[in-house]
């Protein structure tokens, strides 16, 4: 019953991807380049970009004209029979401060998609690397699930013919079934990996890698870097700018405004209720003009304003500074992680995955030969499994931390 229950189940649940559509094969540099051109944050940021260069315009922001018509039958020939336009203008230097704002205010939007596609780019990045692990972890589980179901069948076939008792049997259907369960775990480990790696490129294709084993991956020069010229420093510093252009524009606010005002004499010939004289001037309608400056008398709001903005400023600075330590205190913690798995790589690399294959090899022999026993053998056989799957989980410890190296140098 047991046997029929394991193969109903691996029977109705494949073990590839389960995602519908359809298949596309990618490396890390395609992956990478398709989730910047597609991925939704990426868009939006591309969108904030331009809405931020459109806004520049509206920095020369003169106020509306004011069109007046005025007929008084009782004031004869005087101005208030009159067509008349009125413009008011802010002190000149003000437009210049707006449009230094809102270039500022550009290039905080500029830093922020460059920081989204650093961003965007290391969880391609460390999604691409997992989907790799994961996919060899599969393949080491699954040839432990052959050498389990050989050892199965020659226990079986021992007990059959009285060399051995049930429990070398017994043992044998565990190692197997657990086997089978920790495969269907990293299958579907597989699967949710490559499924957020789908989602972050806004893809439809079910995405699998081009690399055909597992890549160690390459990191920068860890002497170069500048926590100052991260991707993320400055996006603060321009929002310093930004700081400093708003306090420009706040102080310009206690500079006086002017208007402009022309009119002319309009009569309307018909309409005279009263029967005022109201001949036209002999050269002509009456013309006029007026000018006018608005002095800002009382100050506490304009004060309020600037005080306010260099609060703001002291803040965007104050943040800057504070982001400044924090990445290189994370370099330095990414640093040393990165130097310990390097350690552990190495180890793995140079003796741990050739003494696993050795160890099942021999085993294998020896046990067939009845050389050892087959408590001996289950335990060759799982210390085998373990070496190579800790060195597939090395080699993506390392990776992981070469993503974070390079995504705080702004290399990715």
């Amino acid at each position: 019953m047991r046997h029929l229950v394991y193969i109903i189940v691996f029977a109705i649940v494949p073990t590839g991807w389960c995602a519908a559509g359809e298949r596309v094969t990618m490396s890390l540099q395609e992956c990478v380049r398709a989730a910047i051109a597609n991925n939704l944050a990426m868009q939006s940021g591309r969108v904030a970009v331009r809405r931020a260069e459109e806004m520049q315009g509206s920095a020369f922001n003169i106020g509306r004209t004011t069109i007046a018509l005025g007929q008084d039958p009782t004031s004869g020939g005087s101005p208030d029979n009159s067509f008349s336009l009125a413009q008011g203008f802010d002190f000149p230097t003000l437009y210049a401060s707006r449009l230094a704002l809102l270039k500022a205010e550009t290039g905080v939007e500029r830093e922020n998609l460059e920081v989204t596609r650093n961003e965007v780019a290391r969880e391609v990045t460390a999604l691409y690397y997992r989907l790799l692990y994961e996919r060899e972890r599969v393949g080491i589980l699954r040839q432990q699930d052959t050498l389990y179901a050989r050892f199965l069948l020659l226990a079986t076939a021992k007990f059959a013919a009285g060399e051995t008792n049930s429990l070398e049997r017994m043992s044998a259907e565990r190692l197997r079934d657990e086997n089978a369960l920790e495969l269907r775990r990293a299958e579907s480990d597989f699967r949710a990996a490559g499924l957020a790696l789908q989602r972050v490129m806004n893809a439809d294709e079910v995405v699998e890698p081009a690399d055909s084993v597992l890549p160690v991956a390459e990191v920068g020069a860890l002497a170069a870097f500048v926590a100052g010229e991260a991707p993320v420093a400055r996006l603060l510093g321009e929002r310093v700018k930004v700081g400093e252009k708003g306090l420009g524009v706040a102080r310009q606010g206690f500079l006086p405004d002017f208007s402009v005002t022309l009119r002319r004499q309009f009569l309307l010939p018909g309409y005279n209720p009263y029967d005022v004289p109201r001949e036209r001037f002999a050269k002509g309608n009456f013309t006029g003009f007026e000018v006018g400056v608005s002095l800002p008398l009382f100050f506490g709001e304009q004060r309020a304003k600037t005080r306010a903005a260099k609060r703001d400023l002291e803040i965007a600075r104050t943040r800057r500074e504070e982001a400044v330590v924090a990445l290189d205190n994370n370099y330095r913690v990414a640093v040393d992680a990165h130097a310990t798995a390097r350690m552990a790589l190495d180890y793995y690399r140079e003796r741990g995955s050739e003494q696993a294959r050795e160890i099942a090899r021999v085993s294998r022999l020896a046990y067939e030969k009845g050389e050892i026993g087959y408590v001996e053998y289950v335990q060759n056989l799982e210390s085998a499994a373990a070496l190579r799957l800790r060195h597939a989980g090395a080699i993506n410890e390392y990776n992981q931390t070469v993503v974070i190296l390079n995504y705080l140098q702004g290399n990715q």
